[in-house]
């Protein structure tokens, strides 16, 4: 996968609206809208931005907190969640926020990079160390086909801001004790850690929903990969979406990595339910992988959602007809 530069603040992205690129008859399915959730996790994601730059880590808090209840292995929501948790002057709650982050998105250097920072502020040099090296590792194994210039860079700052923080702090100058009016300095929770927030991907204006429809315009276009890494980057501005995670799911079956896709589709239908894409996409993974009769059990599914019948359920009993009449003409 190839990183491209970050993008900046999120707003409320309507992904499944008119303006998406419509998919072929035989690539992804038209964006359907969510259901299920009484928490809107794209509303909340934005919400929790806001707060994270208005300084309100305990309402970020809590607005990550409704994103992951619904999504809760977002790598993003897990980062902000984290930076909520260090403002709120919370650092060991604040690690296993960025270690789930860190296990979504091997190469998420700044997750790694505020996990080495809290663990310093926790006396845990080892842990910044490792993942000091493990950025290092990250850069040194990148090509120009896997990682752009923005992006290493980006991973470079990341592990220089550790090595200063793993520094021996020089000896402060004598001086005399402050006034009783004098300001004392930072104290846990206030200033020092709300400069811990550096806003990732973030930007003006509906970043999230173009992302997202380009992606469909490389997936019809079979260009799977680059589709992928825009389908990080809409969720990355968008928050959590069904759409965004079956298009990965279409994605990676496409390339051939069939756990992960269907992981992606299990995300999307924990989700939604009802979402038709994945249900049939999930239901030709089975096929691809010799699990008939678990697609016939998501062709019964979408049968049940589509009683007047619908796309989605046609293609997929078409596809376990041929796949079953391949079957038979092998064994005569």
């Amino acid at each position: 996968m190839k990183f491209t530069e970050a993008v900046a603040a999120a707003l409320a992205l309507c992904l499944t609206g008119s303006g998406a690129a419509a998919a072929p008859s035989s690539g992804p399915p038209a964006p359907s809208a969510p259901s299920g959730p009484q928490v809107n996790p794209q509303t909340s994601f934005e919400e929790g931005i806001a707060a994270l730059q208005a300084g309100e880590c305990k309402k970020a808090e809590k607005k990550f907190g409704e994103v992951l209840s619904i999504a809760s292995r977002h790598a993003e929501a897990n980062y902000y969640m984290g930076l909520a948790k260090t403002k709120c002057g919370k650092d060991k709650q604040a690690i296993k926020y960025f270690e789930r982050a860190i296990k979504e998105r091997e190469n998420f250097v700044e997750a790694r990079e505020q996990l080495a920072l809290a663990s310093i502020r926790l006396g845990d040099r080892a842990e910044a160390e490792a993942q000091r090296d493990a950025i290092k590792s990250i850069v040194a194994a990148c090509t120009d086909e896997t990682c752009d210039a923005p992006y290493v860079e980006r991973a470079k700052k990341a592990a220089a801001k550790i090595e200063e923080a793993l520094a021996p702090a020089p000896a402060p100058p004598a001086a005399e004790p402050p006034a009783d009016d004098e300001p004392l300095g930072d104290q846990p929770g206030g200033a020092a850690a709300a400069a811990a927030f550096e806003p990732l991907f973030l930007t003006d204006g509906d970043a999230g929903a173009a992302r997202y429809r380009e992606a469909v315009k490389l997936i019809n276009q079979q260009r799977y990969a680059e589709a992928i890494e825009d389908l990080y980057l809409a969720q990355a501005i968008s928050g959590p979406h069904p759409d965004i995670l079956n298009y990965l799911g279409f994605a990676h079956r496409k390339l051939g990595k069939f756990v992960e896709a269907k992981d992606y589709y299990a995300q999307a239908l924990a989700m939604n339910p009802d979402h038709l894409g994945a249900t049939e996409y999930l239901g030709e993974l089975y096929l691809e992988t010799g699990e008939t009769k678990l697609a016939r059990k998501q062709l019964a599914r979408l049968e049940k959602l589509c009683p007047f019948g619908c796309a989605e359920a046609e293609d997929l009993a078409r596809l376990i007809a041929v796949k079953e009449s391949a079957r038979a003409a092998s064994t005569e």
